[in-house]
């Protein structure tokens, strides 16, 4: 054998050997030690519904949804339950919406959740009794569905006193002997009772899913009901348009009250409802009524909610019925002028002086409103594109301060005849959208002048708003740069 051949047979038993060496760090060390840190970290979360190293039939994780948790907690058991993809419900000891910010914080921690450390092993009845854990604190049953087949998985988790050392808490596992410790958190999430799983946003109507509402109380009486473009209209006592940020307001307000408390159902407490502070009647999109009462027991304000066979009376702020019982008259749209800023072609702005000022705009390439303005009379020019957005934003939004006589005989006394300053607002078709008319000043009251605007109604407004009216063409024009005299 030559040298050469020595050295090949050398290098090769070397390779062979790292191979070995090798294999044995990955399947001998290695892979154990994996395993072990997979078991490790499975057995450190509260609830681990897999089995090591599961798959489901595509190679990914199976899914898994809880369905069922019972928690006991001072003396009061509270079961709660969901069917897969929906919310949960209370079903014991009363049937109800449960909260969905707590119930995800459960589900969550149970999850996601670990234990600290094993702080005892075997620990006797004296031990049990020291951390809390006999009789338990708390106790939280779980169930999830694992998996396409939806295989049941449970946990039981028993929970004790405050570790007052380092905050955390002692719990003990399906049984187990051992005796852990959790972060303190975990407590306040697990220990809850049936009113902290309890809704409490109870009022439940969507603004935008209700057609009509109808309201009366000792001091008020109202119906409103959505128009074809789906705006709030008054229709009784008045009718007219109403003010809708003042009832989405009010309805968003209710909407997120929560209650303080659940008074039992009894005889006794309907009868409060007999002669309510709010009497109140909603319909919703599909046709169905929910009717809401308030009343006053002593010092709390309670809530009957009621649709269809399913009631509930709730303790609400004292303030929540005033988010309903409201004058007619202050229900009113304020807004002087109704109409889309997007669809005036044409402004006209009739002066004191009788010399009309008109400006254009021609549609845009899509048929909308273009961007630019001309001035058209009494003499052509660019208009200033910022001053007619402002004229329209103050246009928009002008409102009354107050709403006055409705379709006066003398429209003149007020100032509000065809001599009076104005300004109209016409579409692409020609049609007038709008016209604003600014009459006199009000007597004993600053700034603030007599209007009429979109509705028959004399108004009085703020006229300070209307400084951004133009009194005189140069108002408009968009004069061209001065050339420069150096040049």
């Amino acid at each position: 054998m030559t040298q050469a051949n020595r050295t090949l047979l050398l290098l090769a038993g070397l390779t062979a050997a790292a191979i070995g060496v090798g294999l044995y760090a990955y399947f001998g060390v290695q892979q154990p030690d994996e395993q072990d840190a997979k078991v490790k970290d499975r057995n450190e979360k509260l609830f681990d519904p897999l089995k090591l190293d599961e798959k489901a039939s595509d190679g990914g994780l199976p899914k898994i949804e809880f369905t069922r948790i019972t928690v006991s907690f001072k003396g009061e058991t509270t079961s709660l339950a969901r069917e897969p993809g929906k919310d949960w419900q209370l079903t014991s000891p009363l049937q109800a919406p449960a909260d969905k910010l707590a119930m995800d914080q459960v589900v969550s921690q149970l999850q996601q959740a670990k234990f600290k450390q094993v702080v005892e092993e075997k620990p006797d009845e004296a031990a049990l009794v020291r951390y809390g854990l006999k009789p338990p604190q708390f106790v939280v049953t779980a169930e999830a569905q694992v998996g396409e087949q939806g295989e049941k998985r449970t946990l039981k988790l028993e929970g004790g006193i405050e570790n007052t050392f380092d905050g955390t808490v002692y719990l003990r596992r399906d049984g187990d002997p051992q005796v852990w410790s959790a972060e303190g958190g975990v407590r306040w999430t697990l220990q809850k009772s049936t009113f902290d799983f309890r809704e409490k946003a109870v009022f439940g109507i969507d603004e935008a899913k209700t057609t009509k509402l109808e309201m009366k109380s000792k001091e008020n009486a109202y119906t409103l009901e959505r128009d074809a473009q789906k705006n709030w209209q008054l229709v009784k006592p008045t009718q007219g348009p109403a003010d809708q940020a003042s009832i989405v307001g009010a309805l968003g307000a209710l909407k997120a009250e929560r209650a303080i408390s659940f008074p039992a159902d009894t005889p006794e407490v309907r009868k409060n409802f007999d002669e309510p502070l709010v009497d109140a009647t909603f319909t919703l999109e599909d046709g169905g009524k929910v009717r809401v009462r308030f009343a006053r027991v002593g010092t709390q304000i309670l809530m009957l909610r009621e649709e269809g066979a399913h009631s509930v009376i709730a303790e609400l702020p004292a303030s929540a019925a005033g988010q309903l019982n409201r004058n007619p008259g202050d229900l009113k749209d304020r807004l002087v002028l109704t109409f889309k800023k997007e669809q005036v072609a044409k402004i006209v702005f009739h002066p004191l002086d009788g010399k009309e000022l008109v400006v254009e705009r021609p549609p845009g390439a899509d048929g909308g409103a273009g961007e630019s303005w001309q001035v058209t009379a009494p003499r052509a020019g660019p208009a200033k594109t910022f001053k007619l957005a402002a004229v329209l934003w103050t246009l928009g939004s002008l409102k009354a301060a107050s709403l006055g006589e409705e379709n006066p005989k003398d429209w003149g006394k007020y100032g509000l005849d065809a001599k009076a300053k104005s300004v109209a607002l016409y579409g692409y078709d020609g049609k007038e959208l709008g016209r604003l008319v600014i009459g006199k000043e009000v007597l004993g009251k600053l700034a603030t002048t007599y209007l009429r605007g979109t509705r028959n109604q004399v108004i009085e407004g703020d006229n300070s708003r209307l400084t951004e009216l133009p009194a005189v063409v140069e108002d408009l024009l968009d004069a061209p740069a001065a050339p420069d005299a150096g040049k």
